[in-house]
């Protein structure tokens, strides 16, 4: 698999006196960390970004079944296919609000 980079820079980043570099709110917003590989015969340094997910919701992605109707469902909301059930309040509501 062939490395897809801009020819251009995306900014210009200068480390601070402690030799940090800021990525920014736009390359980092949802990353929960980063693995970090340098060429040592060029210095040029990669960032492979890393998203993670709740515990809870990590048997989604074990699940081929339920991935593929979530996967469904979604594509069928991006098309605009959507129910066209008129929703109403129903006993178990009424149930759910009384637990409260």
């Amino acid at each position: 698999m062939a490395l897809k980079f801009a020819t251009v820079p995306e900014t210009v980043a200068r480390p601070d006196e402690r030799g940090r570099i800021t990525l920014g709110r736009e390359l980092t917003n949802g990353v929960s960390r980063y693995d970090v590989f340098v060429n040592n015969e060029t210095g040029e340094v990669l960032l492979r970004p890393y998203k993670e997910i709740p515990a809870n919701e990590a048997w989604l992605y074990n699940n081929e079944t339920a991935k593929n109707l979530v996967a469904k469902g979604l594509a069928s909301a991006k098309a605009g296919k959507f129910s066209k059930r008129k929703f109403e309040k129903s006993n178990w509501i009424d149930e759910v609000e009384d637990e409260e």
